[in-house]
């Protein structure tokens, strides 16, 4: 991207449009070099979408669908041309001449139309080069829907008919005081997230304890405080115990030992009431895993079946120091034959041991894992049977007491404990089947490691299987998940046991301590959280009065811009403007202010200016308003579409004379456009020293659309003068038309002639032809072999015919005729000029 050096001001150097809104398949291209471009069209013909055009170059949006009313849907494929197919390009683009003097094509191609609430989508690029916005050009656009300095009709007023709330966005973006109110928005978004915050669940475990007759230990954590985590822990394991105390009637030395007396009470006193705990089995350690006998049972194959056997004899033998060192003949210690060991023999008996040291080994080893699978085996076995309900092995007495305390609770209670009971002695029986089971294997666990101790080979039969094991355990654990019958007990007793017991808060405070780790930093975090929310308050109250003091100093400054620019439109009136000003002392509703005078030396009276001004004034307000707008913002243009409206005449001269004045006087470049043709010819009479660029739009065709054409000569001129009394109602308003349109024929009449007399080698001038033939009547012989087409003749000979009767006493035609003499003029004015281009003699 290249970077731009402050030099030349920013201006628009031509503009180029095809396929937006009222423009069609033609691509038209308008000269902007100048700082004044006047562009006069009727009713219809792209005026507005010329502005929107611009509009949407440099916002990539339409202020259109942000403004009226309606549903979004209602915009759908709003900016493309109705009668291109859907794959035609469109797209608007800009020569914009930067502050370093290098004019730049600015291009924004539709990529998709509004659709359903969809918005559109384009690509913005800088002499090819993709970017986000044209502020390396030096435009900048601003918040809010009105975002370009392009001012149509569904903005000039926005900022009155607003509601006030949505006045002071405006004014806020506006006078870039946004980022104040977003950062306080974060700020009170901060404070909202932080007052949201759900509590976890130590803080809800602590809350449950609140309710019961521990409510003021409760309290009293909550209320801890603690410069760090490890003070604060400190604190609430301190009033933790105390509470403890309160409940058992004796002091814990631990938390350690709080919950172990805590949980042994609490069974106690539920067990009073109702040994539901009776009822579950305890979860069961994990059976073990078969030893791994693997190696053994390989080496004792590889080994010889008998050395193997022999093995620990021989072994024993060299253990005698008076034979494992002989040098010659002795006896044998075993077989007390005669010299039975020689040193060869002692050789041959120690190399036998070293090759089945392997085989030593795998034993040693085989014989730990079984061990160790036996004690496994047994512990296993054991916590089956612990498993077993207690109530299974009820006796007679314990039994009837339990079934006096389920009468005591309800009547359906006892019915429940009799199938639960029923369920426990079912349970214990499979129990029991497992722990046959697992005791058949625990033999033949012992009779594997015999052999295995022998050194004897294993068959197949001595093999361990847990098989019967697993069987057996499955159906235990099925019997024990599907226990419906103590399902449907705790599901009627618990609840009962909950509201017998839960004033006293044994339970709640043994979850309190059950997530002590999780109340401390749930503390400590909604400490935090409060000292947040405290500062997050505090900069919430000083940022929403220093938005009121911004406000009020920028308010002042652009108010002194709207005064200026109303007194440019409106001057020397009794009825004024007196400023931008919030209401009261908040920053959410902004008014706008007249200033009344029954006379020039009289006090002004003020009043709100939505309630007393007229709609010419609230025009003029809005006017001034979008222009003090654009002054702060330092646009380096503005496009003004019909900026005072046709109903307020008595204002031309004022805006023509004073405003536009103003404006180029600032050095801002100014595109006027405008249906008023008197208010175009005043736009660039006044402003002649300026060289404006003046154009004219039709629409002739629909599928090419808009046409501008330029506009700066004598017939153009007179073109104009002609639209002020087109659609007069009486016949001496329609003969300044008539009187208009003749001078423009007579004038494009010669302008013909003089250029082909000239193109044919005979040098002529307009000024030369008027000398021959001055009057209509005279010039359409000379013209006649120089028209373009079969009808353009009979066209000519028409125009007098038509128009000389507004000259005279005689009746003035009638709009529709004029209208006709008007088109037909314009075709004949753009044929010659598609002919001829530029030599066209003006």
């Amino acid at each position: 991207m290249v970077g731009l050096v402050t030099g030349e001001q920013v201006r628009l150097e031509w503009f180029e449009v095809r396929g937006f809104r009222a423009f069609g398949s033609e691509t038209r291209r308008m000269d902007l070099t100048s700082n004044l471009v006047v562009i006069h069209a009727g009713n219809s013909q792209g005026k507005t979408s010329l502005a929107e055009a611009v509009e949407f170059l440099v916002t990539g949006r339409s202020s259109r669908r942000d403004l009226f009313g309606g549903a979004k849907a209602e915009y759908n494929e709003s900016l493309r041309n109705a009668h291109l197919p859907a794959d035609d390009p469109v797209w608007v683009a800009a020569g914009i001449r930067g502050k370093d003097g290098i004019v730049r094509e600015v291009r924004r191609d539709l990529i998709s139309d509004f659709s359903s609430a969809a918005d559109c989508m384009s690509r913005l690029t800088v002499s090819g080069q993709e970017v986000s916005s044209l502020s390396i050009l030096g435009i900048d656009t601003n918040e809010g829907a009105i975002a370009a300095p392009v001012l149509l009709q569904h903005t000039l007023r926005y900022v009155l008919s607003t509601e006030p709330k949505q006045r002071v966005t405006y004014f806020k973006a506006l006078l870039a005081l946004s980022d104040l109110d977003f950062l306080r928005e974060r700020v009170r978004a901060q404070a909202t997230d932080l007052e949201r915050v759900s509590p976890g669940p130590g803080l809800l475990a602590l809350q449950r304890l609140s309710r019961t007759q521990l409510a003021a230990s409760a309290t009293e954590i909550q209320q801890l405080a603690g410069e760090d985590r490890q003070t604060l822990r400190v604190g609430v394991e301190k009033a933790l115990l105390a509470a403890g105390t309160s409940v058992l009637g004796s002091e814990s030395e631990s938390i350690e030992h709080l919950c172990g007396a805590l949980e042994q009470a609490a069974q106690e006193r539920n067990d009073r009431v109702f040994p539901l705990s009776d009822f579950s089995a305890a979860l069961l350690t994990e059976m073990p895993v078969l030893p791994d006998i693997s190696k053994y049972i390989t080496e004792i194959r590889r080994a010889d079946e008998v050395s193997a056997a022999l093995l620990p004899v021989l072994t024993a033998v060299l253990r005698v120091p008076e034979v494992a060192h002989i040098d010659h003949p002795v006896d044998c210690p075993v077989c007390l034959t005669t010299d039975g060991l020689t040193p060869e023999r002692i050789a041959d008996i120690q190399t036998r041991l070293r090759d089945t040291t392997q085989l030593a080994a795998a034993s040693s080893a085989a014989e730990k894992a079984v061990r160790d699978f036996r004690t496994r085996l047994q512990t296993w076995v054991d916590s089956v049977e612990g498993s077993i309900p207690s109530a299974a092995v009820w006796d007679e007495t314990r039994e009837l007491a339990a079934a006096s305390a389920a009468a005591s609770l309800s009547e359906d209670i006892p019915v429940l404990l009799t199938a639960a009971l029923q369920h426990a002695r079912g349970t214990a029986a499979d129990a029991r089947k497992v722990v046959d089971a697992a005791q058949k294997v625990d033999a033949a666990a012992a009779r594997l490691n015999d052999l295995i101790h022998r050194r004897v080979d294993i068959p197949p039969t001595a093999t361990l299987s847990l098989a019967e094991v697993q069987q057996s355990l499955s159906a235990f654990l099925n019997k024990v998940s599907g226990d419906e019958a103590l399902t449907r007990l705790r599901t009627a007793v618990e609840p009962l046991l909950r509201t017998r017991l839960q004033s006293e808060g044994t339970q709640d405070l043994l979850h309190v301590l059950e997530r002590l780790e999780e109340l401390v930093e749930d503390q400590y975090a909604f400490q935090r959280r409060t000292a947040a929310l405290q500062r997050l308050n505090r900069a919430d109250r000083s940022l929403k009065k220093a938005i009121g003091a911004v406000l009020d100093d920028r308010f002042t400054t652009m108010s002194d811009a709207i005064m200026r620019w109303w007194g440019s439109i409106r001057p020397e009136e009794l009825v004024g403007f007196a400023g931008v000003k919030r209401r009261a002392a908040g920053a959410i509703f902004v008014n706008l202010i007249a200033a009344l005078q029954a006379d020039t030396q009289a006090d002004a009276v003020e009043r709100d200016a939505l309630g007393v001004f007229s709609d010419s004034q609230l025009n003029a307000l809005g006017l001034s308003t979008f222009l003090a707008r654009t002054e702060l913002v330092q646009s380096p243009f503005v496009f003004l579409d019909d900026p005072i409206p046709g109903s307020d005449g008595d204002h031309r001269l004022t805006f023509c004379q004073n405003t536009l004045a103003g404006l180029l006087s600032s050095g801002m470049q100014v595109i006027v456009t405008t249906y008023d043709p008197k208010l175009a010819e005043l736009a660039q009479t006044v402003n002649e020293s300026w060289e404006p660029i003046t154009y004219d739009l039709t629409l002739l065709n629909i599928a090419e659309g808009t046409e501008p054409a330029q506009t700066s000569d004598l017939f153009s001129n007179y073109m104009l003068q002609g639209e002020d009394g087109l659609n007069a109602p009486t016949a001496v308003g329609r003969r300044g038309a008539c009187t208009a349109y003749r001078s423009a024929a007579e004038r494009l009449a010669k302008q013909i002639i003089a250029t082909n007399r000239t193109a044919s080698g005979d040098s002529t001038t307009v000024a030369d032809i008027e000398r021959e033939a001055s009057m209509l009547g005279n010039l359409i012989p000379l013209l006649a072999p120089f028209t373009l087409s079969p009808d353009e003749k009979g066209k000519w000979q028409v125009i007098p015919k038509v128009l000389n009767p507004g000259n005279h006493d005689d009746g003035a035609p009638s709009t529709i005729e004029l209208k006709q003499i008007r088109g037909n003029l314009r075709q004949i004015a753009k044929a010659h000029r598609q002919k001829w281009g530029s030599t066209l003699i003006r």
